[in-house]
């Protein structure tokens, strides 16, 4: 397998000046070049309440086959993570920097996103104390984005110039219950690397660009459930497109790199995001692309706290328990109606939130787009239907669809 990080001892270094460097200076000399030169992974891993599994976690992603850079946010838990987490700073000192969010975000989709746009451009939103030196604890404030009623502020534009930038040049996320295989962060570095060669030589090297992978899912002592996360889930990853993804994600956080392309488009909070993951698939879709990597790369744990996040349900049982038919999970069809206009309608608000995040860097064709999409909800019936088929604003599953058409309102 070919490897696309250079090791400093595959590296010949001529030294400033040209002059070939003495054995005692080839090894200072070496190792600047191979910190300049070696592309740096940032882990954003986002805790809450997570003692019970962080540990596992933190071990397997400093055991990655290359070396990367981890922080951890905690939002408050009230467990022992944040002491699991500082003794592993301690024992593995540089690798761990852990933050705690003051106040809490109480979401994960805001917890990432802060984090994000934290790491993106170190802004000097509200003010940090230090506290030791083993776990590097920050208390850390960062600047909210105000409801768009008040006050538009979206992504950057590329050429924007904001004090602080990005350190990292790649962004992966973690959950605090995953366990990483060995070469995930590697692999998935590959494949980053072999986009932006592709797109540089298409003359867009300021592409926003999001890879991800499969997972296999496994139950609390990481026995197999199934090999493959979007086989389970049926989820498509070739619908990676604006269009698409509006309706459906395909795109799981735990699984994903971004560029920096990609992460310095993240200034602030949304004011409507339904998740962390939709929204970065977002705007790589917009302004750049996204690649499905197909390896599962990692283990997504299933347990009780999280077990809507791989529930293997189906839309189509849910549709047939909406006319009374088939199995309704206990639910009175008035639930089933709520929970379907929640949906629906928290998509909708995500829509019209990204419109305006990105309203001066979207094209003409994307902007149409995104006003069809939002005047589904004021047409009738068969004009919504027209509308979804026409602009393909539709599910993977034709039941899925089905449903879509039927019961927006």
């Amino acid at each position: 397998m070919h490897r696309s990080v250079t090791r400093a001892s595959e590296q010949r270094t001529i030294c400033a000046g040209g002059a070939k460097p003495t054995a005692s200076r080839r090894s200072a000399c070496t190792i600047k070049n191979e910190k300049e030169r070696r592309p740096m992974v940032t882990v954003l891993l986002c805790t809450y309440n997570g003692e019970a599994y962080i540990e596992a976690q933190l071990q397997s992603i400093l055991a990655q086959t290359i070396r990367v850079e981890i922080v951890v946010s905690d939002d408050g838990s009230t467990d022992g993570t944040r002491a699991v987490v500082g003794r592993l700073a301690a024992a593995h000192p540089g690798r761990i920097t852990l933050l705690q969010q003051n106040p809490p975000t109480g979401s994960a989709a805001r917890h990432f996103l802060k984090l994000i746009a934290e790491k993106a451009y170190d802004l000097p939103y509200g003010s940090r104390s230090e506290k030791g030196t083993g776990t590097e604890e920050k208390n850390v404030s960062i600047k909210e984005q105000r409801p768009m009623e008040e006050e538009r502020q979206g992504a950057a534009a590329p050429d924007a110039k904001r004090e602080g930038a990005m350190q990292a040049d790649y962004i992966m996320l973690s959950d605090q219950d995953d366990v990483w295989l060995p070469e995930k962060a590697e692999r998935t570095l590959q494949r980053m690397q072999e986009l932006e060669a592709k797109y540089r030589s298409q003359g867009e090297a300021n592409a926003a660009l999001l890879v991800h992978c499969d997972s296999s899912i496994v139950d609390q002592q990481l026995r197999e459930i199934a090999p493959s996360f979007v086989q389970y889930q049926k989820m498509t990853p070739s619908r990676c497109h604006l269009h698409q993804l509006l309706v459906q994600n395909n795109v799981v956080g735990g699984a994903l790199m971004m560029n920096r392309a990609l992460a310095e488009r993240i200034t602030s909070v949304p004011a409507h995001c339904v998740m962390h993951d939709q929204w970065l698939a977002l705007i790589a879709s917009a302004f750049g692309h996204i690649d499905f990597l197909p390896e599962a790369l990692y283990l997504y744990r299933q347990h009780g706290d999280n077990v809507l996040g791989a529930a293997k349900g189906s839309r189509l049982m849910e549709i047939l328990g909406r006319f009374g038919i088939g199995r309704t999970d206990g639910k009175t069809k008035a639930e089933m109606d709520a929970h379907s206009q929640s949906v629906y309608h928290e998509m909708f608000l995500q829509a019209a939130c990204f419109r305006d995040s990105f309203d001066a860097e979207l094209t003409e064709e994307q902007k149409r787009l995104l006003s069809q999409f939002l005047s589904i909800p004021k047409k009738n019936r068969l004009g919504k239907i027209i509308t979804i088929l026409r602009y393909g604003f539709t599910y993977n599953l034709f039941h899925r669809t089905v449903g879509e058409c039927l019961f927006i309102q």
